[in-house]
């Protein structure tokens, strides 16, 4: 049922459902077709239900009712039973008064174990920076990760934390350990990257170690985030109960959700391209037939209405931006501007100046999702010496050869 739902477009990925998933019966046109939003694919009774379902949904209203009727009426569709299908999409029209917010989800905490140290991993430009696989349990879950610690000559003291985030779901980016080695470890930082459930330990190279579980989009990958965070404070390298995050799609989706469940022990979020920030408007867009930016949305809706909109609200930024207690840096690519992407940062942006949050926004021109893994060009070079500005202001790497005991 947690199957990945990522833009693997961005990716040159092509758009296939990952194994194991399957489609809620009534929803098979809409996967069938790349754009299902022409009026001649919908009835006017349909894309009435459709469109009046979108702000309540989007504003965290329990539509639970009009849903389900929606679902009817495909399934009903889809058998040809056009009558049935349009008197169920009338039902869900009416249902969609009186409505009440849905509750913000309670968290328990998460429980893990302290780091196992495997391997040291070379970093032959940075042959100073102790770089390690580390193995630790969230829940009774396997996970695999990496740590890196600055050159302890050069600084001394307790080191502030970095959590690393990767986008897409296939594992840590091995050809971006350079990045972190160089921009940030070798700046002071001890960096923490999981693998999160269900992926592979290392993006390119061959490796058989995978963290246990199935990616779950925003739910799971949170604890897997916790339990790591947990971990590296136990080690006397490092300073405790505090870290920044800095996080690229997938991995940024993650990481805003991390620091608002951490509170105050968050000092600064950096967010590149940040994928799943209002899942409800990403929900809304493939019932109306837009471009699939949640493959496996269908699978997702399999569960029952109400678990889809609890669901929802665990993983909105959005419906939880009140609990961000952090500065935060927001890069985006401007090439896609008007993609739900945008769109779902506009509504956290909306929220965020609501409850007086402490955030920045720059739009990258000419750059897609994927810039800052384009490490040496003009745009991703700007974006870190942006990057390094907000972490020196409101989250500060170690003065080489100083004690911070």
């Amino acid at each position: 049922m947690h199957k990945q739902i990522y833009l693997l477009f961005f990716l040159g990925i092509a758009s296939i459902l990952q194994a194991g998933d399957s489609i809620r019966p009534g929803l098979e046109p809409l996967e069938r077709r790349s754009s299902y939003s022409r009026a001649d694919q919908m009835t006017q009774e349909e894309l009435q239900l459709i469109d009046a379902i979108k702000a309540p949904l989007l504003a965290g209203y329990d539509v639970a009712n009009a849903l389900q009727y929606w679902f009817d009426g495909r399934l009903q569709a889809t058998r040809h039973k056009k009558s049935d299908a349009i008197q169920s999409w009338e039902k869900g029209f009416d249902s969609l008064s009186n409505l009440v917010p849905l509750p913000l989800p309670i968290y328990e905490s998460p429980k893990g174990t302290p780091f196992q140290f495997q391997e040291r991993i070379i970093l032959p430009k940075n042959p100073q920076i102790t770089c390690k696989v580390v193995k630790w349990t969230c829940n009774h879950l396997t996970e695999y990760g990496i740590i890196m610690l600055p050159d302890p000559k050069l600084f001394p003291g307790k080191r502030p934390l970095i959590l690393y985030v990767h986008g897409a779901a296939f594992g840590i980016p091995d050809n971006f350990l350079i990045w972190l080695a160089k921009n940030l470890a070798a700046r002071g930082y001890a960096v923490i990257a999981p693998a999160m459930r269900g992926e592979q330990l290392w993006q390119r190279k061959q490796d058989n170690r995978k963290s246990d579980g199935e990616i779950e989009n925003l739910d799971g990958e949170v604890p897997d985030c916790l339990t790591m965070l947990d971990a590296a404070w136990l080690l006397p390298e490092i300073r405790p109960q505090e870290f920044a995050v800095i996080g690229h799609s997938f991995g940024a989706g993650v990481g805003i959700l991390t620091a608002i469940r951490s509170g105050t022990r968050c000092k600064a979020v950096i967010s590149y391209d940040a994928w799943l920030l209002n899942p409800q408007r990403y929900y809304w867009d493939r019932m109306r037939g837009n471009s699939n930016n949640w493959l496996s949305w269908a699978d997702y809706c399999n569960q029952s209405v109400r678990a889809q909109l609890d669901g929802l609200m665990k993983r909105s930024a959005v419906h939880q931006a009140a609990k961000l207690e952090c500065p935060a840096l927001f890069f985006m690519g401007a090439s896609y501007a008007g993609s739900v992407f945008h769109q779902s940062h506009n509504d956290l942006f909306e929220k965020l100046l609501q409850y007086h949050k402490n955030y920045q926004y720059i739009s990258i021109h000419n750059a897609g999702h994927n810039f800052i893994l384009y490490t040496n060009t003009a745009t991703a070079l700007y974006a870190l010496k942006k990057q390094t500005e907000f972490l020196q202001k409101q989250y500060p790497a170690l003065t080489p050869t100083a004690n911070d005991e």
